[in-house]
C-alpha cells in the first residue's frame, strides 16, 4: 500500500469508526493513523519470506528505473527473500542469513562460530549494558547456534517466524552494533547527523538500540565490525542513472575467518526504505 492509498483508507476507516471527518484530521493524526495501517499490513507478510526468483520483482514496479535494474540482477540465478517491513527488516536479514549460511558448517565449526558469537558479550559489558538487561536475548541466540547442526532450511524460516526468537536476535544484533560505536566513538562521532549537539548515547538510543527503527549506513558498519565474521553487500535498486545496480559494500575493519578461512558473506536488496534478502 502506497502513502496516498493508505491515507485514504485512514480517513475511511477514521469517518466509519470515529466522530472525526477526513477533512478534520490533522497531519500529525493522519499519520498517526496511516502509520497504523502500513503495520496492520505489514503483519500480513511473514517475518521470513519463501525463496522466490527476482524477476518476481517486476510485476510490483511499472518504474523503467526500477524494471532495469530487476533485469540485469535477474540476469542469472539471482533470487530474494521477502523479509516483513516492519522496522527490523535489515536486522532479521542479516540475522537470517548468517544462520542460513552456517547450515552448511559441520557441527565442529558451528561450535566455533558459536563461541565467537557469545564471546561478543564482552563488548556489551566494555560498552556498559547490565548483564540483567541483555542475558535473555544472548540465551536465544545460544540456544540457536545449538539447534543448527540439526536443522534444515525450511525449519530455520520457521524458526525466524517465530516472533520471539526473531525480536530476541534482532535485539541481540542491535545492542552488538551499538556497543561497537559506544567503544569506538572515534570512529563513528564524525559521521553522526542526527541533530546538532546529538552524543553518541542518543545517537544508539534513537537510531540502533530502538526497536523497528530501520538500520542506517553507520548501523549496519556497526554491525559487521561487532561481529567480525561478516561481509556485506547491499544492492541498491532505485533510480539512479544506468541500469548496474549499485553496491554498497561493509567489510569489518578487523577480520576474523571462520575455520573455512572465509568471511560469512552476505548480501541484502535495497529498495527504498526497505531491506531483502538478495542470493546472487
Amino acid at each position: 500500500m502506497d502513502d496516498s492509498a493508505a491515507t485514504k483508507a485512514t480517513c475511511e476507516t477514521t469517518a466509519a469508526t470515529s466522530d472525526y471527518e477526513p477533512d478534520e484530521l490533522d497531519d500529525a493524526t493522519i499519520l498517526r493513523l496511516t502509520q497504523e495501517i502500513k503495520d496492520t499490513e505489514a503483519l500480513k507478510t511473514p517475518l521470513v519470506g519463501e525463496l522466490k526468483p527476482i524477476s518476481v520483482l517486476l510485476d510490483e514496479y511499472d518504474d523503467p528505473a526500477f524494471r532495469g535494474k530487476i533485469k540485469v540482477l535477474g540476469g542469472g540465478n539471482a533470487k530474494y527473500r521477502q523479509i516483513r517491513g516492519d522496522g527490523n527488516c535489515a536486522w532479521i536479514a542479516f540475522a537470517f542469513r548468517f544462520f542460513e549460511l552456517a547450515l552448511a558448517y559441520h557441527a565442529e565449526e558451528i561450535e566455533i562460530l558459536k563461541k565467537h558469537v557469545m564471546s561478543l558479550t564482552s563488548l556489551l559489558d566494555q560498552a556498559g549494558y547490565n548483564e540483567n538487561g541483555y542475558i535473555d536475548f544472548i540465551e536465544e541466540t545460544e540456544a540457536l547456534f545449538s539447534k543448527l547442526p540439526d536443522m534444515s532450511a525450511e525449519a530455520l524460516v520457521e524458526e525466524f517466524n517465530n516472533i520471539e526468537v526473531s525480536s530476541a536476535l534482532v535485539v541481540h544484533f542491535r545492542l552488538l552494533a551499538a556497543a561497537y560505536v559506544k567503544t569506538h566513538p572515534e570512529d563513528y562521532m564524525p559521521f553522526i547527523d542526527d541533530g546538532e549537539g546529538t552524543t553518541i548515547e542518543e545517537y544508539c538510543n534513537r537510531q540502533i538500540e530502538a526497536f523497528a527503527v530501520e538500520a542506517d549506513h553507520l548501523a549496519l558498519s556497526a554491525l559487521v565490525n561487532a561481529v567480525g565474521k561478516a561481509e556485506l553487500g547491499v544492492v541498491y535498486m532505485d533510480r539512479s542513472a544506468g541500469e548496474d545496480a549499485v553496491v554498497h559494500s561493509f567489510v569489518p575493519m578487523t577480520t576474523t575467518t571462520t575455520m573455512t578461512g572465509e568471511q560469512i558473506k552476505i548480501d541484502l536488496l535495497y529498495r527504498p526504505g526497505h531491506y531483502d534478502i538478495f542470493y546472487r
